[in-house]
C-alpha cells in the first residue's frame, strides 16, 4: 500500500494543490476554484479541492476509491479560524486517511523557510502576517475584510471605489484612476452603486489592478493608495517584529500573494531589509505538516 501525500493552499480567489508520492516524486499541481471557507459553503471549497486533486490523479490512472492506496491530506484555508466552520468543514464526508486543517498562512509560512522558523506576509486579496518560532505561532491581520485587511487587493478596489463615487459628485477632483473605475461599469452610476453595495471582497479585488496600473503611469492618486498599502503592510511587519523572541537578530520574512510585488517598492527600507525569497510555495508547506503529523503518530510515546 503506498502513501500519496497532498497540500492544498486554499484562498479567497483560488485553491492551489501540490501531490507527491511517499518519496517526494512530484505527480503534479493543479489550481481550482476558491476555497475560503467563511466566505463560502464548505461543501463548495470541498468541491473545488477535489476537482483539482482528480486533475492531478487522473492521468496516473490513481482515483480515491483506490484501496491500494492511502491518501494523507494537508489543508491550508482562508477562513478556518472560526471554530462551528472548521468543525463543519472537517464533519463532510471525506477519502483521506489522514487530514490536517490550517490556516493558509501557516501553511504558507512553513513553505517559505521550508520548516523552519520565519515571516511571511500575504498580500493578496487581503493581508496577513504570520510568524513561526519553534512551536510557537503568531498571526498579525487577516480578520476579515472590510474590517481589516487593510493594504490588500481587496482593501485597494475599496478605496478606487469609494474616491471614484466621491469624484462623481464633485467632492474631489477626478483623475485618470477614477475615469478608470467608472469605465470599467460602462460609466454607468446605477451600474456601479448597485455593484458596490453587493461586492464580496474578491469583486472589489477586481478593481485592484486599476490602481496599480495607474500608479504605474504616474497619477497621484493611484500612487497614495500604493503608499498607503504599504503603510498597512509596514505596520504588519512592526508588529510581528514586537513578537521575535530574540532582539538582537531579525527572523527572515517572505512576501506572498498577488500584490506583493507592486506594493514591494513601497514599503520601509527596515521591512525590505528583512525580505528573502521564499523556498517553497504554501501547498509546499501543507505537505510538510502533513509529514509532520504522521512522523508524530508514527513516533513512539
Amino acid at each position: 500500500m503506498e502513501d500519496i501525500y497532498i497540500g492544498v493552499d486554499g484562498g479567497a480567489t483560488k485553491s492551489k494543490v501540490r501531490v507527491e508520492k511517499s518519496d517526494g516524486t512530484l505527480l503534479g499541481v493543479a489550481i481550482g476554484g476558491p476555497a475560503n471557507i467563511t466566505r463560502m459553503p464548505v461543501e463548495k471549497a470541498w468541491d473545488a479541492i477535489y476537482a483539482a486533486l482528480n486533475e492531478v490523479l487522473e492521468p496516473h490512472n490513481i482515483s480515491l476509491a483506490n484501496k491500494n492506496y492511502k491518501f494523507h491530506i494537508g489543508l491550508g484555508l482562508a477562513g478556518c479560524e472560526l471554530p462551528d466552520v472548521r468543525a463543519d468543514y472537517l464533519n463532510q464526508s471525506h477519502s483521506f486517511t489522514t487530514i490536517k486543517l490550517t490556516s493558509d498562512a501557516h501553511v504558507a509560512c512553513l513553505g517559505a523557510h521550508n520548516g523552519a522558523d520565519g515571516e511571511i506576509i500575504i498580500i493578496g486579496t487581503g493581508v496577513v502576517g504570520y510568524q513561526i518560532q519553534g512551536d510557537v505561532d503568531n498571526r498579525v491581520s487577516g480578520w476579515g475584510f472590510p474590517h481589516d485587511d487593510e493594504g490588500g487587493g481587496a482593501w485597494l478596489g475599496l478605496e478606487a471605489a469609494r474616491l471614484t463615487f466621491q469624484s462623481l459628485d464633485h467632492r474631489i477632483t477626478a483623475s485618470p484612476l477614477l475615469e478608470d473605475v467608472f469605465a470599467f461599469f460602462e460609466n454607468d452610476l446605477n451600474q456601479f452603486v448597485t455593484w458596490a453595495n453587493r461586492a464580496s471582497s474578491s469583486e472589489f479585488g477586481r478593481l485592484a489592478p486599476l490602481v496599480i496600473k495607474h500608479s504605474q503611469q504616474g497619477d497621484d492618486l493611484a500612487i497614495q493608495l500604493m503608499k498607503k498599502a504599504a503603510l498597512a503592510v509596514d505596520l504588519v511587519g512592526s508588529a510581528l517584529m514586537k513578537t521575535q523572541k530574540q532582539k538582537n537578530k531579525s527572523l527572515p520574512c517572505a512576501l506572498f500573494g498577488g500584490i506583493a510585488p507592486f506594493v514591494e517598492p513601497w514599503l520601509s527600507a527596515e521591512l525590505r531589509a528583512r525580505l528573502v525569497p521564499r523556498k517553497g510555495d504554501a501547498n509546499v508547506g501543507a505537505i510538510l505538516m502533513i509529514k509532520q503529523v504522521m512522523r508524530k503518530d508514527c513516533s513512539p510515546d
